[in-house]
């Protein structure tokens, strides 16, 4: 007789279920920064027991087996780690987990759409031996999977959890496979294993499942031990034999192998408690032969006897369990026969309960699951300084994609200051699940740690908790970050290779971005942001979040299943109350016309007035004559979301700058670097100063969109630069020389190197040339008009240039009228300005000390189309630059790698 032998270990220790329980609480974090893992998976192992980290790392597990429990913390990028916890029933148990980066892992992991066909074939021989039943049961990602094939014998790893979904029995598993290994005399699994339970509204596929569950646990190791330790063997269809004289060959034949060889295995004397709770002890010196006669197979051990015929050998001649019979020692058993054919389509969690039944979910909860959605945005630099933009790339992830077009199409970015009020939000639209744009840091804004936040209004749904949060430091300008080293993260998927290994000064870097096709028969896109940072002048520095880290979809808690009272919105929403000139809401119809013509939206309002207009596609502020124009209307905007008790914080270890640093005008969201100095208007503008032409001319019109006319000169001059000393503002002349540490500490040299400032030819007298044009509102200025060097009338005062501001005059003034809504539609992606040296004439008068270099928020990659080739010039810095590159595949993958290029002089 051939026995198939199966070490079969899925190793967790659970010793109570459904008695006495506790909790248990704690806190992930990053090992090497020591930041919050937010959405890790922690649950007990072989269980459908588990939930997700928050946002700040913190997770609480209850209804937790007293005594010793076995808890896995899991993470995308970092080493699994298991714990074996003591959980006491009257006291809650704290924990702080640290994760380690797993190196291998995020360079191995690769979207391996297709391999071939020896793989293939692999596949299909590890699925038999794995699973059992493959018809029902089915591996999601198996290109996660390598096999290595020697003789007859066939091994497995996984670079990634297997995601099984298992029909028959109504039940996906999480599978971290530490070891498989298959041969003719029998095969091992090893590894650990979360269960989530699979949802339906169909009370009919429940019933099946309830059923299944209970014929997968007949007849099982679980069952027959339970059936030891409640001394009920018989009751429950089983008869246990053991050898008269060990080592002798069976008979086929029953009848005569238990006349010759096999006799009853006493059972009544074999238990003992052991020291731990609710931890028992079976005696088993002997191997025990199990016949369960409840159940028939047409492929019985004997000819004739039609029940399945099992054999357990205890190594070290016992077996743990706990009350429910689950062993807890099954690298010492091993299981024969019909036993052993239970693979993981027949596996059951360990709080599987006989007799359980399964919940029917309501078509509400199991749509809202169908139609997550969650948002990550990819930042170009670990830190900012006021005057800075904040440039970011928005990535949608949904748990359908098929469903992405059908749901939301606006996205809300809110910049959270520290006194947790939201100081700016973009409203921007989103196309094919990306988004892009960028804050314009105020030069006046506090130093301090602020808060990045995304969501949607259909996100709202399932909690705050769900949004993406991202702490951005802001530091003051006399302060650094201290360097620390790190090393470049690169995936195989994505590559990235340069014309040069090193750059000089002002130089061109040309960059090469292409998707591995190795080993793929499928075609394989990917969409991707692209950023550049000088590490001089941005140091090196841990980040908070990466889209390897915060893009996977969180489980939803099946407790309290979300309430859908927030729309899928795929446009700019107007809602309000119509109300007549007595002031209350009545029943009518208007009709909404926008400034510009795009249309005419008729609107008739409900009974008391309100209205809502859906899923338009306006721009910026936009205007909307209300036709008729009899009584008046009160719009309602949305309300702004709480935000968790605990926010993420991100510790930057800061330090003094020797020389300050300086807001450039080239980091400026409306840069022209590009372009030529002289600004085009639609009208002409005659000079007004009395001190002759002036050299420059800026209109009022092409700074409408800055918030100061300071911010406007620095950006569309580069010339000028604006520096703050943390107690006054000052714009500086290029000519003068850059100001040092001892400038700053003496106000009066700064102040030396402004040019003299005038408004409507008066001078300007008693405060900074940078604090007063800090304080005059753009849309108030008629033209600006500039001079350089002037000594004929202003002498020495005139030796930092001259600037005059004219206002515009009453009849320039717009009045608006009463009939006039003004509506607040999806913000513009903004455009990134780069430095182009070979368009731009060569200056020593300008420092170039950019900090983003470069910054491309959407790039399209395919992987049988050609190379995506990019470029950039390097500033005046040399030193190391640092390229980062995030994105996701077409299969839903996320990637993040990196590179360094030095700069010389």
């Amino acid at each position: 007789m051939k026995l198939c032998t199966l070490i079969f270990l899925f190793a967790g220790i659970a010793t109570c279920l459904f008695g006495q329980t506790g909790k248990l609480s704690g806190r992930v974090l990053d090992a090497k920064t020591l930041q919050p893992l937010p959405f890790t998976n922690v649950y007990i192992n072989n269980t459908t027991i588990g939930t997700s980290a928050n946002a700040s790392g913190e997770f609480t597990l209850v209804n937790l087996p007293v005594g010793t429990t076995e808890i896995v913390f899991s993470f995308l990028g970092y080493i699994p780690q298991k714990q074996k916890i003591i959980v006491s029933e009257k006291t809650i148990s704290t924990i702080t987990i640290q994760l380690t980066p797993d190196a291998q892992q995020v360079s191995e992991v690769q979207v391996k759409a297709g391999r071939d066909k020896a793989w293939e074939k692999q596949l299909r021989r590890f699925e038999r031996v794995f699973l059992g039943n493959t018809s029902s049961c089915k591996i999601l990602n198996s290109w996660v999977l390598n096999f290595t094939e020697e003789a007859n014998s066939i091994t497995a790893n996984a670079s990634l959890p297997l995601e099984i979904e298992n029909r028959l029995l109504g039940y996906k598993l999480f599978f971290q496979l530490k070891k498989f290994g298959s041969s003719s005399t029998g095969f091992f699994i090893v590894g650990d294993v979360r269960f989530t339970e699979l949802e339906t509204a169909d009370a009919s596929t429940a019933l099946s499942w309830t059923k299944n569950r209970e014929q997968a646990y007949r007849g099982s190791v679980k069952h027959l031990m339970k059936s030891i330790l409640d001394k009920q063997i018989a009751r429950q269809g089983f008869s246990v034999y053991r050898d008269k004289i060990n080592g002798k060959l069976h008979n086929t034949n029953f009848t005569i192998d238990l006349q010759q060889n096999l006799i009853p295995y006493d059972t009544t004397a074999i238990v003992t408690a052991s020291s731990s709770v609710n931890e028992y002890r079976i005696s088993m010196k002997e191997k025990m032969e199990v016949i369960y006669t409840n159940d028939f197979t047409q492929t019985s051990f004997y000819t004739d006897l039609p029940n399945p015929v099992s054999w357990l050998d205890a190594t070290n001649g016992y077996v743990l369990v706990n009350k429910e019979g689950t062993l807890l020692n099954p690298t010492q058993v091993i299981i024969a026969g019909t036993m052993a054919d239970a693979r993981v389509a027949s596996m059951l969690p360990l709080d599987y309960k006989p007799g359980s039944r399964i919940v029917i979910q309501s078509p509400t909860s199991l749509l809202a699951k169908k139609l997550q959605e969650k948002v990550y945005l990819h930042t170009d630099k670990p830190y900012y300084y006021p005057g800075d933009n904040i440039w970011f790339s928005a990535y949608m992830t949904y748990r359908t994609p098929g469903l992405m077009d059908t749901l939301s199409k606006v996205l809300y970015v809110d910049l959270i200051n520290v006194s947790r009020k939201t100081s700016k939000q973009l409203i921007l639209k989103l196309d094919s699940g990306r988004s892009a744009s960028a804050f314009k840091l105020p030069t006046t804004i506090a130093p301090g740690n602020y808060i990045l936040r995304a969501y949607t209004q259909w996100m709202r749904n399932y909690g705050i908790d769900q949004f993406f949060y991202k702490p951005i430091s802001i530091l003051p300008l006399d302060q650094g970050v201290v360097s620390t080293s790190s090393k470049a993260i690169s995936d195989a998927v994505l590559k990235i290779s340069f014309d040069k290994d090193i750059y000089k000064k002002r130089d061109k870097v040309n960059m090469v971005f292409s998707l591995d096709s190795t080993e793929q028969t499928d075609i394989m896109k990917g969409t991707f942001s692209v950023s550049v940072v000088d590490e001089t002048v941005a140091s090196p520095f841990g980040e908070s979040t990466s889209i390897k880290s915060n893009f996977e979809l969180p489980d939803l808690s099946q407790n309290t299943p979300p309430q859908l009272n927030f729309p899928i919105e795929t446009g700019i929403t107007i809602q309000g109350v119509y109300q007549d000139k007595k002031g209350k809401g009545k029943k009518t119809t208007f009709t909404l016309l926008p400034e510009n013509l795009g249309g005419i939206y008729p609107v008739t309002t409900g009974s008391v007035g309100q209205f809502s207009l859906t899923n338009l596609s306006i721009y910026d502020s936009t205007k909307f004559v209300v036709q008729p124009a009899d009584g008046k209307i009160r719009l309602f905007g949305n309300d702004v979301p709480e935000l968790p008790e605990n926010l993420p914080a991100f510790s930057l270890p800061q330090t003094p700058l020797k020389t300050p640093h300086v807001v450039y005008s080239l980091d400026s969201l409306q840069a022209k670097i590009l372009e030529a100095v002289t600004v085009s208007a639609k009208k002409i503008v005659k000079y007004e100063s009395s001190y002759g032409q002036p050299d420059q001319i800026i209109t009022g019109e092409s700074i409408e969109s800055y918030a100061t006319i300071a911010e406007a000169i620095a950006a569309k001059l580069p010339s000028y630069k604006l520096i703050y000393d943390q107690t006054n503002w000052y714009l500086i002349w290029a000519r003068a020389s850059v100001p040092t540490s001892t400038d700053i500490r003496t106000g009066s040299s700064l102040a030396s190197h402004e040019p003299t400032l005038y408004v409507n030819n008066v001078l300007v007298v008693g405060e900074t040339t940078g604090d007063r044009l800090m304080q005059l509102n753009p849309s108030l200025i008629d033209h600006i008009e500039l001079n350089g060097m002037i000594t004929s009338n202003q002498g020495a005062n005139g030796s930092s240039g001259l600037i005059n501001v004219f206002t515009k005059r009453t009849s320039e003034v717009n009045s608006k009228p009463l009939s006039v809504l003004k509506v607040r539609g999806f913000d513009r992606e903004v455009p990134f300005i780069s430095v182009n040296y070979e368009r731009l004439t060569p200056t020593t008068d300008i420092q170039d000390y950019r900090s983003t270099l470069y910054w491309n928020p959407r790039i399209n990659l395919t992987s049988t189309l050609p190379s995506a080739a990019l470029s950039f010039f390097t500033s005046d810095q040399t030193g190391t630059y640092r390229v980062v590159v995030e994105g996701i595949t077409n299969k839903g993958n996320a990637i993040r790698s990196e590179a360094r290029i030095s700069v010389i002089n």
